[in-house]
């Protein structure tokens, strides 16, 4: 069939599935809201098409123990992040001044560090970021790694000294062969397994929730339509690219400061916006907002206030202390913002968004370094100290400093928002009573899994970064079409859009006309 018409209503029933957990279940009955029009009737027909071109969207049934699967994740994260949160701490343990531990476990004089043999100097050596190099006199003077031209020779103590790069190469292999099977090793892959799915599976069925609610109740969302996911990989590309010609030619501390000033700005807001739908969520309702912000629109309830305020303690901290603890709150935070309030609008703009920043992805981690002399994609990464990617804890560095494996936040936002599609597919076909419980979501999230373990897996394989997108989205991808193919479902699934809804601009004038 087309695609429905702008502000049509998808397919629904009025008895919603089973528990959302995917367990069977009793089905229950579910009220869906009446539509209204305001358009006049005469009796004529055309006077009745006119009323249902314009009916209001109307959302399918909510699914039976949505609610409380979206709490139950929510108290699962919020452990998680506590748990290992812990086990990282207690990796950190105190490292004498002046001095530094090798691999061994030997304490040396941070004078005596030897760069052909432990490689570049650490942050805690008075000549981090520097080398040694032999004016045409032959007086030893201090240079700036940074002074080094692209394409070397690169000398001892610089970060991609040939000799030294090959031989850290070696040491991190045999260090992934030592403790693969340990808890040492297997943690920070736990940890990041864990973080990752459970942002993904609660920021899905949030989503649902968002998508479920009845008309006069449901905000706003940014729905993605097709032209804006053939944008997504130029728009990307030019926001990475941009960022690292500024850290490279500009990267002062006062510009690296303001980027990381803006980044978590926003991620105190976002705070506030989760906080305030948890307590939506936990109360049933939403709260009367205090005020509207003046030129946005944008109503401000109490508990958004507070989290907005939690948010800037947080980011005070994170400001001063780059945090990783809270590097992390504000990225989870920031990924389940994304995932709930911006959607796609139909199948076929998902997997173009997919495919397009899957070759993205691929080309700024693979693909830069030839051409810019530099990995895009990591330098950024490693170079803006803000909140766009998770880390987790892996090892103690000889200064006393915690060193991470990182996931980019768009590692697990760019599938999720089309793993929420799915899931709100799966809410459409429930509400028709042809589906029992969340089969799409169900089987991509063991698809997100599966795809993260071999991202890992190769990762530690190569001793190289890996772009996540290589995997998942084949993953993804491969798994719901195999999905639609098995059910007949495939032509259902490409032609169910979801349709834009215009903006109300003055709601309670439109209840009192």
């Amino acid at each position: 069939p087309p695609p429905p018409p702008r502000r049509s209503a998808p397919p629904q029933a009025s008895v919603s599935a089973t528990q959302t957990s995917g367990a069977n279940g009793a089905a229950v009955a579910a009220d869906a809201p009446a539509a209204k029009t305001d358009a006049p009737t005469t009796g004529d027909e055309p006077a009745a098409s006119s009323a249902r071109d314009v009916a209001p969207f109307m959302p399918p049934p909510r699914p039976s123990g949505l609610r409380r699967s979206i709490l139950q994740l929510h108290v699962a994260l919020a452990s998680g992040v506590g748990f290992f949160a812990v086990l990282g701490q207690m990796m950190v343990r105190p490292i004498p001044e002046g001095k530094f531990e090798t691999r061994d476990g030997a304490l040396i004089d941070i004078n005596d560090f030897d760069p052909v043999r432990l490689g570049p100097y650490p942050k805690c050596h008075p000549h981090f970021g520097e080398h040694q190099a032999l004016l045409e006199n032959g007086t030893a003077t201090w240079v700036k790694n940074s002074a080094v031209p692209a394409g070397g020779p690169y000398p001892v103590g610089h970060p991609e000294n040939e000799e030294w790069a090959a031989k850290a190469h070696q040491d991190a292999i045999d260090e992934v062969r030592r403790t693969r099977l340990t808890w040492v090793g297997l943690q920070p892959n736990l940890h990041l397994l864990v973080l990752a799915s459970l942002c993904v599976l609660l920021g899905s069925k949030h989503a649902v929730w968002l998508y479920t609610e009845p008309a006069d109740t449901r905000e706003s969302s940014q729905l993605l339509q097709e032209e804006d996911a053939y944008l997504l990989p130029v728009v990307g590309s030019c926001v990475l690219f941009g960022l690292f010609c500024i850290l490279r030619y500009l990267g002062t501390d006062f510009v690296k400061k303001a980027i990381t000033f803006g980044i978590v700005c926003m991620c105190m807001f976002g705070i506030g916006s989760n906080l305030d739908h948890l307590a939506t969520l936990v109360r049933k309702k939403a709260m009367k907002p205090l005020f509207t912000i003046p030129g946005f629109g944008q109503p401000v309830g109490k508990v958004e206030l507070v989290g907005v305020c939690l948010g800037g303690t947080m980011a005070a901290n994170f400001f001063v202390t780059q945090n990783w603890i809270i590097n992390n709150i504000f990225g989870i935070s920031f990924c389940l913002l994304g995932i709930k309030r911006v959607g796609i609008s139909s199948f076929k703009t998902g997997a173009v968004m997919l495919v397009g920043l899957f070759f993205y992805d691929v080309f700024w981690v693979f693909g830069s370094k030839p051409v810019f002399g530099s990995n895009v994609m990591v330098s950024v990464a490693k170079g803006v100290e803000a909140p766009i990617k998770l880390m987790f804890p892996r090892a103690l560095g000889g200064c006393g400093n915690l060193q991470f494996t990182m996931l980019g936040l768009g590692d697990i936002v760019v599938p999720a928002i089309f793993i929420a599609y799915l899931a709100k597919w799966d809410a459409s076909r429930m509400g028709e009573k042809k589906a029992s419980s969340f089969v799409y979501l169900d089987v991509n999230m063991v698809a997100y899994v599966g795809s993260l373990i071999t991202t890992v897996a190769v990762m530690l394989f190569f001793n190289a970064s890996q772009p996540a997108l290589l995997y998942i989205v084949p993953y993804v991808l491969i798994s719901t079409l195999a999905t639609a193919i098995c059910r007949g479902e495939l032509k259902d699934l490409w032609n169910w859009e979801i349709p834009e809804e215009p903006e109300i601009e003055d709601h309670d004038a439109t209840k009192e006309d």
